[in-house]
């Protein structure tokens, strides 16, 4: 290993590899570096929202699910995926009444309006994120 690192030294002696640096336009060397850097912020913040965006609409379709098929609220999984979807649940409450049908099933309007909005939420960041990334 030492006797590659001597050789390749002495290549750069013999002026075999030459760099010019002077020829070298470090402005655009910087702004290419800064524009992977943004590029990879930017992926990063936008994957982890988007992820969270999914587990979060999973968690409230599970919710609709069970309210539904009107599953028994006293079971313990039933009973913490209410429990946790509530604070999810909480900045629309009463923006529209549940529709329920003539056999004990229940649509939980207000379950499908955070849905909604929490993916318009997301959409808006991921946007915001964008304009401020630019190629």
């Amino acid at each position: 290993m030492g006797r590659l690192i001597k050789e390749w030294t002495k290549e750069l002696k013999n002026e075999k590899i030459r760099v010019d640096f002077k020829e070298m336009n470090l402005g655009i060397l910087i702004k290419f570096y800064l524009s992977k850097t943004y590029s990879m912020f930017f992926n990063f913040f936008a994957d982890i929202i988007k992820k969270l965006l999914l587990l979060t609409e999973f968690f409230l379709f599970l919710r609709l699910i069970l309210k539904f098929l009107d599953a028994n609220p006293k079971t313990f999984v039933v009973s913490l995926i209410y429990q946790y979807s509530d604070i999810f649940l909480s900045p629309f409450q009463s923006i529209f009444p549940d529709i329920y049908w003539p056999r004990g099933y229940s649509i939980e309007v207000t379950t499908i309006a955070a849905m909604i909005g929490y993916a318009l939420v997301v959409f808006v960041i991921v946007q915001i994120l964008r304009f401020f990334y630019r190629d």
